[in-house]
């Protein structure tokens, strides 16, 4: 995988535990389709990670790791109701801050299809936080 060499530890933890329940896809058709870093598809349990855009831009270390972070806990927002959808883990906004950058990303997704805010929110909250990855997945995962 092109990506492995850019990832921390921890966010390789959390990789091989979601490997274990999706299938992990390196610059798929989403990738072309979209501008976009990463993509999850709950029906065909698939996690795409754009590996080539990421590559391209000034920080890849850190937008490798943040990119699998948020997509893995949207395979936890699956694993909650058996991969059906994408469930927000129910967590107030209130107690998940949001740098200006996030805020910003946030924003676009809402822009695109604003019934992803609460399930991009956590996603948002949690790409920066392993740890905090790696509970969820185990916890609805397995």
């Amino acid at each position: 995988m092109e990506m492995t060499p850019y990832l921390s530890p921890p966010v390789q933890e959390v990789l091989s535990m979601v490997a274990r329940k999706v299938r992990i896809i390196e610059n798929g058709p989403a990738c072309r389709k979209y501008d976009i870093f990463g993509f999850f598809n709950a029906a065909d349990r698939e996690l795409t990670i754009c590996s080539r855009r990421i590559s391209s831009y000034a920080s890849p270390y850190r937008d490798f790791d943040e990119t699998v972070l948020h997509e893995s806990v949207h395979v936890a927002q699956a694993c909650r109701v058996s991969f059906r959808y994408l469930t927000p883990f129910g967590i107030r906004s209130s107690s998940m801050p949001l740098s200006a950058a996030k805020r910003a990303d946030l924003r676009k997704v809402i822009a695109f299809n604003s019934a992803l805010k609460d399930i991009d929110r956590e996603a948002f909250y949690m790409e920066d936080k392993p740890e905090l990855v790696r509970y969820v997945v185990r916890k609805y995962c397995f």
